[in-house]
């Protein structure tokens, strides 16, 4: 990817302390250390490798989307274009003398539940419990979309010691849970005799098998009661499991914040109820929950939401206090702080009618949507607008292809006047007799 080698330190002293430094760029090289946003990184803080210069290759024979995620556009590259950098996937800082310190590799990363988790970190954490002899935490998605954490555990001294079997992995959990935040606790937790290898002495992951919950998911008794049924079915279809016991913890079986949340939404439109987070996290079995519904446990499920007499001046939210106090303070029309454009390009025959009646529809469904707030001797308040007045009506821009991005700019910079203005407008731009984009 780059000529023999990028870096080059200074001669290390023998009696040196602290972590190697691997130098600084060499001669026509230049080096970054840059964020997810490929904006430079402070002195000490860690950030990938990118590496730029003559030296570079051109990329991959015969593999342009590799060549592509690895070898992107330098934005750095000042007078001249067409510049390049190669992403090394190698974590590293700077230091203070301006030389550079390596930190592992990015690829070991992972995003699970919209976070960045480093495995080598809940590894270090579970190896330093007194039964865990060696560790290994990679994310595995069996099911598309559920991507989940999992601790694979040899332990310590001969096979079949203190942690033989997932039922006596529980300590484990709250082992970690005490030290990690929850988002790093592993899903599941598999003991093996022994870590699978490759020829090489590296981890095999290939060869790292499923975590099976079929076992602790169907352990203990039966559902006993219609709701306790209805139950362990919403269980089995949020943990993709085939059925759940009463006494089997949701969050042994894989479960996790996000999965919480579905559960609770399935409880509320099957069943009519209402479940908090809380009570979930602390009555986690169907047994528990059935419990809670039944009104029979402390911190008994919420009753569902209703609709109450509004009172006839309505005042506004704090988030809509906040919204409208800088509104009135851009000025009028001027501001643009809250605006989120979103452009979508169709292609094909379109019904606009059907398309401005959607957009009605959903403007009926949400009234939020058709809120605006007037003042009254300088106080605003929320006003629902009803009918037609709540609906926004699709207007059609004709313009050119080479003009779009333009025209799209000037809509999105708009602002709005949130006291007569609906929060939100549509503008349909048409190119040609089959081809628009719908700006919302």
């Amino acid at each position: 990817e780059v000529t023999v080698c990028a870096t080059m330190s200074e001669p290390l002293e023998a009696s040196g302390s602290g972590p190697v430094p691997i130098g600084r760029p060499n001669p026509n090289t230049a080096v970054y250390v840059l964020d997810e946003r490929f904006h430079p990184v402070p002195v000490g803080v860690l950030g990938e490798l990118y590496v730029a210069g003559p030296g570079l290759a051109r990329g991959y024979l015969g593999r342009p989307g590799l060549t592509a995620e690895r070898f992107v556009a330098c934005p750095f590259t000042s007078g001249r274009t067409g510049g390049r950098m190669y992403r090394t996937g190698d974590l590293a800082k700077w230091t203070g003398d301006g030389q550079l310190v390596f930190g592992g590799r990015a690829d070991d990363q992972v995003k699970v539940r919209g976070f960045r988790v480093e495995p080598g970190e809940i590894e270090t954490a579970l190896a330093a419990h007194q039964d865990v002899g060696q560790v290994a935490v990679i994310a595995r998605e069996d099911r598309a979309g559920d991507k989940r954490l999992v601790a694979y555990v040899v332990p310590d001294g001969a096979a079949g010691g203190a942690l033989d079997g997932l039922a006596d992995v529980a300590p484990l959990r709250r082992f970690l849970a005490d030290r990690l935040p929850d988002y790093m606790v592993p899903a599941a937790f598999v003991t093996l005799d022994v870590l699978p290898l490759t020829v090489n002495g590296k981890l095999d992951r290939a060869a790292l098998p499923a975590p099976d919950f079929t076992g602790e998911a169907t352990a203990g008794r039966g559902p006993e009661t219609p709701t306790e049924e209805r139950l362990c079915a919403l269980f089995a279809e949020v943990l993709g499991l085939e059925e759940v016991g009463v006494e089997a913890s949701f969050f042994e079986l894989g479960g996790d914040s996000i999965l919480v949340m579905k559960l609770i939404a399935q409880i509320r439109a099957v069943l009519g109820a209402e479940v908090s987070i809380r009570g979930l996290f602390t009555a986690p079995t169907v047994a528990d929950v059935a419990r809670l519904l039944d009104g029979t446990e402390e911190g008994a499920a919420q009753q569902a939401l209703t609709a109450r007499p509004r009172p006839e001046v309505l005042p506004l939210s704090y988030a809509q206090q906040r919204m409208w106090f800088l509104n009135r303070l851009e000025g009028v029309g001027d501001g643009a702080v809250y605006n989120l454009p979103l452009a979508l390009r169709l292609s094909g025959e379109l019904d606009r009618v059907a398309l401005e009646a959607a957009l009605g529809d959903v403007a009926d469904r949400h009234e939020s949507l058709r809120t605006v707030f007037p003042e009254t001797d300088g106080e605003p308040r929320q006003h629902v607008l009803a009918g037609g007045a709540g609906r926004p009506p699709l207007i059609v821009v004709e313009t050119a292809e080479e003009h779009l991005r333009e025209v799209l700019g000037g809509y999105a910079a708009r602002g709005f006047d949130l006291s007569v203005d609906l929060p939100w407008r549509a503008r349909l731009l048409r190119m040609g007799p089959s081809e628009y984009v719908l700006l919302v």
